[in-house]
């Protein structure tokens, strides 16, 4: 029996999360990011990442919000209006949690992105918080993504 037929999810699965990179991106942009890797260590691609998320932030600029429901509202519409996902936040006793998904990161860079690829969204996140007044706290993954794109950040000190 095949592996695919033992698990039929699997199969479906691995079809769908591959989907999230459109074909005519994808032969491209793992041959950068196979490029970028073997230039730069990860610590150092995901810094080069965080600039590219600022940067990306700065040409999406949010206005002035008051609450974190406000705030998810307006990320989740950025992200959905790229077919990037969408957001959820949570207040933490001593954070901001941010949970992030569907992303098309890791299925456009590959395997072996996973280290750094979540640098784009830490540099957007980042951006868009210090312009709502939380300069001093530092947006972080926290912990790899899903196979579906999906990334945990904290926003804290």
């Amino acid at each position: 029996m095949s592996e695919s037929a033992a698990h039929p999810d699997t199969a479906v699965t691995d079809y769908l999360a591959e989907r999230q990179c459109a074909r005519q991106w994808r032969g491209f942009l793992r041959a950068l990011a196979a490029e970028f890797a073997e230039a730069l260590p990860a610590a150092d691609l995901r810094a080069l990442l965080r600039r590219v998320g600022a940067r990306f932030a700065v040409e999406a600029p949010l206005p002035a919000l008051q609450t974190l429901d406000e705030l998810q509202d307006a990320f989740s519409r950025v992200w959905l209006a790229q077919d990037w996902g969408w957001v959820a936040l949570a207040q933490q006793a001593d954070h901001v949690a941010i949970r992030h998904e569907a992303t098309p990161l890791v299925a456009a860079f590959g395997p072996g992105s996973e280290a750094w690829a979540g640098g784009f969204l830490e540099g957007a996140y980042q951006h868009w918080f210090d312009r709502q007044g939380a300069p001093g706290l530092q947006v972080r993954q926290a912990g790899a993504p899903d196979r579906w794109g999906g990334f945990a950040f904290r926003l804290g000190r």
